[in-house]
């Protein structure tokens, strides 16, 4: 539930102040959805410790007069992967998103993922067209270096299956 809360509120926080729709929630038995970007032992590998099969929720955010549609998938609490269907004004939505967070001590550029990525808040941000990920591995570990690459690789195979 941590897990659902804080991708929430990633989502909130990128698209502006917005009621959610309640989450529908299904076990990634199949590849689908946002769980088809990650597999399970993708997401294992990453954190450096087994994760549970990935939980997908799919929610839709009322945003500036439409509805932004959002699937996740949470490998438990350790391991999110977040995809949003951020429409024709994405470039400027992700921009207003980067220059929320910008002032923050752990910001940073990421060059070479998608077109236009940023780290922030333990997570990384990546859009590339009108599709936005946001990607989270080891979110109670504290960042740093590892956890970015880690993250940064798992963006790579998730753009790679868009």
């Amino acid at each position: 539930m941590r897990a659902s809360l804080l991708v929430a509120f990633a989502v909130t926080a990128t698209f502006g102040t917005a009621d959610a729709a309640a989450p529908v929630e299904r076990a990634a038995d199949a590849m689908s959805g946002a769980c088809a970007l990650i597999t399970r032992d993708e997401a294992a590998r990453a954190l450096g410790a087994p994760v549970p099969l990935g939980t997908e929720q799919a929610m839709s955010f009322p945003v500036r007069g439409r509805v932004i549609p959002a699937e996740y998938c949470l490998y438990g609490a350790e391991v999110i992967v977040a995809r949003f269907d951020m429409g024709p004004d994405a470039e400027t939505a992700f921009q207003e998103y980067r220059k929320s967070l910008a002032a923050l001590d752990d910001y940073q550029n990421v060059s070479g993922v998608g077109d236009a990525a940023f780290a922030a808040k333990g997570q990384l941000a990546v859009r590339r067209g009108q599709t936005g990920l946001i990607i989270d591995v080891g979110q109670a570990r504290g960042g740093g270096d590892a956890e970015l690459a880690a993250e940064r690789a798992l963006a790579m195979l998730a753009l790679g299956r868009l």
